[in-house]
Order: structure tokens, then sequence, then C-alpha cells
């Protein structure tokens, strides 16, 4: 158990730079681009592709403290 918790330890280390990556590079990420491509207004297309971003920034933002916990417990466990 002792090194599951490690993993999970690092790749919530890890997650923090991707989530601001995702953050900052989002409107970029093929993701959901085949969407925002059939719509016409460019205003409306790059606040809605900014708005995706924002999105999928905060989800990733949620893995560091999610695999952090798990961590934890699993680290508790283990003892």
């Amino acid at each position: 158990m002792k090194p599951l918790s490690q993993i999970l330890f690092w790749l919530g280390i890890i997650s923090i730079p991707l989530s601001w990556m995702m953050w900052h590079f989002g409107p970029e990420v093929e993701i959901g681009k085949q969407v925002f491509k059939n719509i016409e207004d460019p205003i409306l297309r790059s606040v809605l592709m900014e708005s995706h971003a924002e999105h999928w920034g905060i989800f990733i933002a949620t893995w560091p403290v999610t695999l952090l916990v798990l961590s934890y417990i699993i680290g508790k466990k283990a003892k």
C-alpha cells in the first residue's frame, strides 16, 4: 500500500502544473474544438473557447486535492 500512496502523492503534485497549463493553453487544445468550428461569430467562439478552457482547468484542478487526500488516507491505512 505504501507504493500506491507514493504514486498518488506524486500524481497529485504533477497535476497542479497540468491544471495551470490546461487553463492557459486550453483554447488551443483539440478537445471540443470541432464543436467550436461550427460557430460563425468569432467573438462568441473566442468567449466559448476561453470558458471551455476554464472548465477544463477547474476540472483538472480538483485532481491534486483528490489524489493527495487519497494518498494520505492510504498512507495512514498502510501503517
